[in-house]
């Protein structure tokens, strides 16, 4: 198998101790590795130094996942803080992360991502934040004005990568996600705490065109005497905000629907700037950069 770039984590400092080499074939977009990978190879927890080696092909990226909070012992693969490490394409040499607690990441990658940036030609990248961000807050405010719901704080904008048992979505693909807290106020009783949450999926069709749709619509409302009540009257309303989305998010599309791509991908927080060798740090919250490969 040709690879693009390899890649090392070690559970010392300074690339000691027991190792796993990793690499991303040519013909590949990821490389993962799920906690269970690393279970398997004795490295859950158990990281402490990596290095990233030098790629005439492609900025060879390692990505490591970790929980947002110490007190949380597990997190979902590929979500969370993250540390991206990349080797800039051309470099004429590998780059060492000798130690991984100098950015709070010792002993706590629960998932790595290998991903091989500027591969295959130009790259035109769009920030999830920027497109939906401030529409989605005048939409939904729009949507719920008059009602008893209202937002409550900010929308999250990330990322669903490959999910596990999570109803209606495929595990062999990635999706944007937005989730919205939402306060429900009730006449002389105490408010209740409800939230939102749709799933994006975007794909090229078989011409290279850029589409997507809403593939799942989902709904919490916390338990209490007036749940089920609640519940009925925000069900239409989450319904009625899939069709809405999916109108928003055409028009969103529609400068680039008649463009012919190689590919779709993602990266973790804002990479819409060009990203040089070294570190970068960040939450999967924080953002989710749509490349189109040209």
């Amino acid at each position: 198998m040709s690879l693009s770039f390899i890649t090392s984590i070690h559970d010392f400092n300074n690339q000691g101790g027991t190792a796993q080499v990793l690499g991303l074939s040519k013909s590949a977009r990821y490389n993962k590795r799920r906690a269970t990978d690393l279970s398997n190879a004795n490295l859950l927890n158990d990281i402490s130094s990596a290095r990233v080696y030098n790629s005439s092909t492609v900025d060879a990226t390692m990505i490591l996942f970790k929980p947002p909070f110490s007190f949380l012992p597990s997190y979902p693969d590929f979500q969370g803080d993250f540390l991206q490490i990349t080797n800039k394409e051309g470099s004429s040499s590998d780059f060492d992360v000798d130690q991984l607690s100098a950015y709070n990441f010792n002993n706590k990658t629960q998932s790595i991502l290998l991903v091989g940036p500027n591969k295959d030609g130009f790259e035109f990248r769009l920030s999830f934040r920027d497109l939906f961000f401030e529409k989605w807050k005048t939409t939904l405010d729009s949507a719920l004005s008059g009602s008893r719901a209202s937002r409550k704080g900010n929308p999250t904008l990330t990322w669903e990568m490959w999910p596990l048992n999570i109803s209606h979505l495929n595990s062999d693909r990635m999706y944007l996600k937005i989730h919205q807290k939402l306060n429900i106020n009730i006449p002389f009783w105490p408010d209740y705490d409800a939230s939102l949450t749709y799933h994006i999926y975007l794909y090229l069709n078989g011409s290279g065109r850029i589409r997507g749709h809403v593939a799942r619509w989902a709904y919490w409302v916390e338990s209490g005497v007036k749940s089920g009540s609640i519940a009925d009257q925000l069900e239409p309303k989450v319904i009625e905000g899939m069709n809405t989305l999916n109108d928003k998010l055409n028009e969103e599309l529609a400068p680039y629907a008649s463009i012919t791509f190689k590919d779709l991908y993602y990266l973790p927080g804002d990479q819409t700037s060009s990203i040089n060798t070294g570190i970068m740090q960040g939450s999967t919250t924080d953002d989710v950069t749509i490349v189109l490969n040209l």
